[in-house]
């Protein structure tokens, strides 16, 4: 996964070792001068048993600003995933669950980001986090 620089956003991130073995959930976030985007990864093992998926959300807390448009991304050494287009005002939070991916296919490293493609700026990324 390639390095990224975020120039003005301050990121913060959290690694949560949930259960024994090889299971993991892992949180992150970056505050963004109007809202803060966050980003949580999950080892398959948690959510059904399965450790051959992985399971992720990106959500984004608007606290200012005027109306948005945001796709809210996956991103891992593999590909992007994208939402649908959601509109977001302050005050509202927005997130899209990204379902069973395969770690195997679509994340061989255990890495991912979240990712906000706004209609005022971005991208936004979250910090990498590492999930099995």
């Amino acid at each position: 996964m390639s390095i990224r620089t975020l120039a003005t956003a301050t990121a913060v991130a959290a690694t949560l070792v949930a259960g024994a073995g090889s299971a993991y959930a892992a949180s992150t976030s970056t505050s963004l001068s109007n809202g803060t985007l966050y980003f949580t990864a999950e080892d398959g093992a948690n959510v059904t048993g399965n450790s051959s998926l992985f399971y992720s959300t990106t959500k984004y807390k608007k606290t200012g600003g005027s109306t948005v448009n945001v796709y809210l991304k996956l991103d891992t050494s593999e590909g992007i995933w994208s939402s649908p287009l959601k509109s977001v005002s302050s005050g509202q939070t927005v997130s899209y669950s990204f379902g069973g991916k395969s770690i195997a296919n679509d994340a061989p490293d255990c890495e991912a980001t979240g990712l906000m493609d706004a209609s005022n700026g971005g991208p936004y990324y979250t910090p990498t986090v590492s999930f099995c």
